[in-house]
């Protein structure tokens, strides 16, 4: 499943983050930064429905969020380490 999935699809530019007025390019390599991690952080048993629903939520939490200018390296690492943790959670209990 890892073959069909391609972060480069959901990568964003500085006109999808307009409202990060004067900052757009920053937002956009923050929030790119982001989707680049769940790449590299995705594994074998993840399906593609996981790593879009990562994306999706990472995307929803950070697009117009004013704090995403601020954040750090390792602060983007934990987000989406905690994101992927409670998306494969969220799966393991829809299997039970």
């Amino acid at each position: 499943m890892l073959e069909s999935f391609d972060i480069h699809l959901y990568l964003v530019s500085h006109t999808d983050t307009w409202f990060f007025e004067d900052h757009e390019e920053h937002a956009a390599d923050n929030i790119n930064e982001m989707l680049h991690l769940i790449n590299h952080y995705r594994d074998e048993s993840d399906s593609l429905e996981q790593l879009e629903e990562a994306v999706r939520r990472t995307l929803y939490d950070w697009i117009e969020e004013p704090a995403l200018l601020d954040l750090e390296f390792e602060e983007m690492d934990d987000y989406v380490k905690s994101v992927l943790k409670v998306v494969r959670e969220q799966e393991e209990d829809w299997n039970e």
